[in-house]
């Protein structure tokens, strides 16, 4: 009879993506993932053989993530802009809720920065940011803002300048104040 498929493989990009938020990711090693999970030693060796197939693994664990979270965003029922605000508030808020993630990403977008071949995967001009901006883009256009792809970028800086702030330091700020400011402040066609 077939063994059925391992979940260590999934186990081990979750508990890396922990050890980036909570350590940095200088303490990701096989031994601080097996001793986590409480596997033998070298159990993880086995599923990555190499510090660069850890941190793979964690990336692509976090861009499935993302990438599953953007396909759920319904923007076709958005007409209004205080419909808008309310749905880039929520958003930025369950961004916020997502430590770990949110926090391994920062630490991933800062380390891998002069890594050519997992830098493009996570930075701005990655597949998965290019997604969120056009979707942005596409709730911009929806409630009639004049280039919605330009006026894209900024808001979805503002957002991820919302979630480092508020990660970071617990910042007072208030997410829907911010939003509603940045807001006001688009051209209308």
């Amino acid at each position: 009879m077939p063994r059925p498929p391992s979940d260590r493989p999934a186990r081990i990009a979750d508990a890396s993506l922990e050890i980036i938020a909570t350590s940095g990711l200088h303490a990701l090693t096989h031994r601080t993932i097996d001793a986590r999970l409480g596997f033998p030693a070298g159990t993880t060796s086995y599923y990555a053989r190499t510090r660069a197939e850890l941190v793979n693994r964690a990336l692509t664990a976090l861009i499935e993530r993302f990438d599953e979270a953007t396909l759920d965003f319904p923007i076709d029922e958005i007409t209004t802009d205080e419909q808008a605000v309310t749905a880039v508030t929520t958003v930025t808020a369950v961004l916020t809720s997502q430590v770990t993630d949110q926090i391994a990403r920062y630490v991933l977008l800062i380390d891998l920065r002069d890594d050519p071949e997992l830098h493009p995967l996570i930075n701005a001009t990655s597949r998965v940011q290019q997604r969120v901006t056009t979707l942005v883009a596409d709730l911009l256009e929806q409630v009639g803002i004049p280039d919605p792809k330009v006026h894209a970028l900024g808001l979805t800086a503002l957002i991820d300048g919302l979630v480092l702030a508020k990660l970071a330091g617990g910042s007072p700020v208030s997410i829907e104040d911010a939003i509603r400011v940045y807001w006001a402040g688009l051209p209308r066609s």
